[in-house]
Formats: structure tokens, C-alpha cells, sequence
């Protein structure tokens, strides 16, 4: 069995992109990054660390951010919106996050923007 050129050119278009759709898919970006809690919560308010797996290390230049989906009422079929609030950096490559749902036992979802590449998702449980 031999393969003409035009089926040999569609197979590296096949490989290329699936390729490209691991590479561009924020869970498989996950593996490389963690975050963490720094220390339990103070009231309302939690600190947490962006980390790079590999290293150990704060992952600088990262902008973190908090996931809150909010349902949108809508006719028909109810719409779901992922809305993004961004946590404050303090500078030594932790982020500051403070609301209502800092409590034991809550999971919040939490996002990181990276330079090197696809947004990176993740969680962390509230320990208290």
C-alpha cells in the first residue's frame, strides 16, 4: 500500500493540529503549574501562590485570577458565565484574595494568565 502525496499532506495536517490542540489546552498547561494556599485563611481573606511544578518556585509575571460562574436569567435555556476577578499581587509571588466565599471546606477556582503560553486553571480547598 502506498500513499499518494495528497494523503501524506493530510496526515501532517492531521498530526499538526492535534498537536496543536494539546499545546493550546488549558489542562494540559495545568501539569506544569500548581497553586497553593500560603497560610489558612485570616476572616475573609486567603493568600495564595501561582507555582511552577517543576521548580518549586513563584511563577513571576503571572497575573491570577479568581473563576465565579454567575448564571445569567435568560428565556428559555439559563446562560452560564465564567467571570474573572483578579487577585492583588503582594509582591513576593503571592496574590491576596478576599470575599464571602473564603470559608472552610470551599473549593474556589482560580486562573492564571502566563506569558509563555494558554491560561492555566486550577483550584484550592479552603482549609480552616
Amino acid at each position: 500500500m502506498t500513499i499518494s502525496m495528497k494523503q501524506h499532506a493530510g496526515l501532517i495536517g492531521l498530526a499538526l493540529a492535534a498537536a496543536l490542540s494539546l499545546a493550546a489546552n488549558p489542562a494540559w498547561a495545568s501539569v506544569n503549574y500548581k497553586f497553593e494556599t500560603v497560610s489558612p485563611p485570616s476572616g475573609s481573606t486567603i493568600t495564595v501562590r501561582f507555582i511552577d511544578a517543576a521548580t518549586g518556585q513563584p511563577v513571576p509575571n503571572a497575573h491570577v485570577y479568581v473563576i465565579h460562574r454567575q448564571w445569567l436569567p435568560m428565556k428559555g435555556q439559563p446562560q452560564f458565565i465564567d467571570r474573572r476577578i483578579a487577585l492583588t499581587p503582594n509582591g513576593n509571588g503571592a496574590f491576596t484574595y478576599q470575599s464571602s466565599d473564603v470559608q472552610a471546606g470551599m473549593t474556589i477556582r482560580l486562573g492564571a494568565e502566563v506569558d509563555s503560553g494558554p491560561d492555566v486553571q486550577g483550584s484550592i480547598r479552603v482549609n480552616g
